[in-house]
């Protein structure tokens, strides 16, 4: 079986992503590969009040649970998507991310990430 490590570094490989973070609901990183120069704990922090947000929505509007939630800013996406019970995914990227990849390669490596994390 693959270590989170091992995991991270594949979506990481993905051209554009410049950090990928997964972090404990509380914000708490958990474990992170990203761009030198990047505040993995400040994504960690920050993504957790955003993730909160996204699924209560998701609840209030009956919408069932989140699978990803995505947010575009002038330089790229931010993608926010749970992985097991108590942890989420961050995914920061450029904007000239090929989302379609990245969503493919997030739903290929989501249950293993949370095997490998034992979330």
């Amino acid at each position: 079986m693959a270590t989170t490590r091992e995991i991270l570094g594949e979506l990481a490989k993905l051209p554009s992503i410049t950090a990928v973070c997964l972090v404990a609901r509380d914000g708490f990183l958990l474990d992170s590969i990203a761009r030198s120069g990047i505040d993995k704990e400040m994504i960690g922090a920050i993504a957790s009040s955003g993730f909160g947000s996204s699924e209560s929505m998701g609840r209030q509007l009956d919408k069932g649970l989140m699978q990803i939630s995505m947010i575009e800013f002038e330089q790229g996406p931010v993608m926010l998507s749970p992985i097991g019970e108590d942890a989420f995914l961050v995914i920061v990227a450029d904007k000239d991310a090929n989302l379609g990849m990245i969503r493919l390669k997030l739903k290929k490596h989501s249950g293993e990430l949370a095997l490998a994390a034992a979330i």
